[in-house]
């Protein structure tokens, strides 16, 4: 037996359908008369209660739900994304959110701050407390929601918005390059170019730009927060003559964009990728290479055929040689990391990884780095640290991390400075960390897609501590 407000929408979508051959209805609801889906997939289990879904979403978003529940009370509900709700069979007044989860936990957490409590300690409960207070004063009464009949029909939709781009029929996120033209052009009359994209204008046609990476720049897939990276370090403008005053480049001569020149072709061509100049030593060390004048010699003869690509003054000695220690890595772990794995079946995991091409098959790479991280800090406790199979069992990623950091540091096998990005990693901070996070992610969410760049960088970040759990 459908309900009366079943029967009510079903009439309404099926005259509206005859006109718009659609499926759903655009309502205002009442907050007070939504509720979390209990079955949401952002749940790692199904709830039985709405406080215990609210909060078990409060857990696994964490700081997600707080910066959204920032911008709800600062700048309200996005009109540009609607809630997709369905009536609940067995209360007529009532409707279950089938996207837009977050937002309704959001609300609800600005409404009572204490779901928060044992949840999320420290500065950020006093921080949400003031928020609710500042929501208070000017609630959100109702959300524009689309409503659907039932899970059925909302389904096409849903796997649309979570789904990815779906080859360019779903959402297509901005890139680097993208992003920063929209900066651009937000700010026209107020402001210039951001620096990396006036370089790219000042480069896209010099002569020894490669055809890759001509289309990169015109397709908008360059990678320019690797630019910007460089350019943001004090030595490398010094060192090719680049001045920016005020976001503005304002001084620079034919020496000068024939650099640039080499530095976007290495990027294009991902010659050098974000983990090769992702620390300042890295960045002085590719410029000072590129700078070398024996170096510089030996590339002068790549540089002079148009879109034929240009070989980099950092590969040293002949191009046999330079094909073989400069060839850009295509494994989650290089081939020269030397690591002692004595149990088994870890030290298969650690094989295949060094064979796995990332960039091929980054899927199945985020998914075995993960277990072997895990794998490896597992057997370093119960073998070294001789931590029993029930503590280990129950000890999450964060707290083994820093177990054994402590004990590295116990040991002086580590210093406390190098174990640093460890020890941030696990207390929530740095790109380690969230690289980390979404590891996880990668093998329990179905929504999370691993990037071969980052899996490379989280593995540079962690291969010295690694290094100290097999030592050879």
């Amino acid at each position: 037996m459908e309900n009366a407000l079943s029967v009510k929408i079903r009439g309404t979508l099926n005259n509206r359908r005859k006109t718009l051959n659609t499926t759903f209805l655009q309502t205002r609801i009442p907050i007070s008369q939504l509720l979390v889906d209990t079955q949401n997939p952002r749940l790692p289990e199904m709830q039985s209660s709405q406080d215990d879904a609210i909060r078990l979403m409060i857990k696994t978003q964490g700081s997600k739900v707080f910066a959204l529940a920032q911008h709800l009370a600062n700048n309200g509900t996005n009109p540009a994304s609607l809630p997709i709700v369905i009536p609940v069979a067995e209360n007529e007044k009532m409707y279950y959110v089938l996207d837009g989860n977050r937002r309704l936990t959001a609300l609800r957490l600005l409404e009572r701050p204490e779901l928060i409590d044992g949840i999320i300690n420290g500065s950020v409960v006093q921080k949400i407390r003031e928020l609710s207070s500042k929501y208070k004063s000017g609630p959100i009464s109702e959300l524009e929601c689309v409503v659907f009949n039932d899970r059925e029909q909302a389904d096409p939709w849903i796997q649309l918005i979570h789904r990815g781009e779906s080859q360019g029929a779903g959402l297509v996120e901005w890139n680097g390059q993208v992003a920063a033209r929209y900066d651009e052009r937000k700010g026209i009359g107020e402001r210039s170019a951001p620096a990396a994209l006036q370089i790219l204008d000042l480069t896209k046609d010099h002569k020894t730009l490669s055809q890759k990476t001509r289309e990169k720049i015109e397709n908008g897939k360059f990678p320019i927060t690797s630019l910007t990276r460089l350019i943001n370090t004090p030595y490398v403008r010094k060192k090719i003559g680049l001045q920016i005053n005020k976001g503005v480049i304002d001084s620079f001569d034919d020496k000068t964009i024939k650099s640039l020149a080499q530095i976007i072709e290495d990027l294009g061509t991902e010659y050098r990728t974000v983990s090769d100049i992702k620390r300042v030593d890295q960045r002085i060390e590719y410029i000072d290479k590129l700078f070398d004048p024996h170096l510089a010699e030996n590339s002068k003869t790549n540089s002079s055929t148009k879109d034929a690509p240009v070989t980099s003054p950092l590969s040293a000695g002949t191009k046999k040689k330079a094909s073989k220690e400069e060839k850009p890595r295509t494994t989650l772990i290089p081939k020269d990391f030397l690591a002692d794995v004595t149990q088994t079946r870890i030290n298969k995991i650690f094989v295949e990884l060094k064979k796995l091409n990332v960039d091929e098959f980054p899927n199945a790479a985020a998914v075995m780095f993960r277990v072997f991280l895990e794998l490896s800090l597992d057997h370093f406790l119960e073998e070294t640290m001789k931590w029993g199979e029930p503590k280990i069992e129950n000890s999450g990623l964060a707290q083994k991390l820093t177990a054994v950091a402590n004990e590295l540091e116990n040991k002086q096998t580590m210093t406390s400075r190098q174990l640093a990005p460890i020890r941030k990693a696990a207390g929530g901070q740095t790109l380690l960390a969230a690289s980390i996070k979404t590891l996880h992610g990668f093998v329990h969410n179905q929504y999370f897609s691993p990037i071969p760049s980052e899996l490379k960088t989280a593995w540079d970040d962690i291969a010295p501590f690694l290094s100290n759990l097999w030592p050879v």
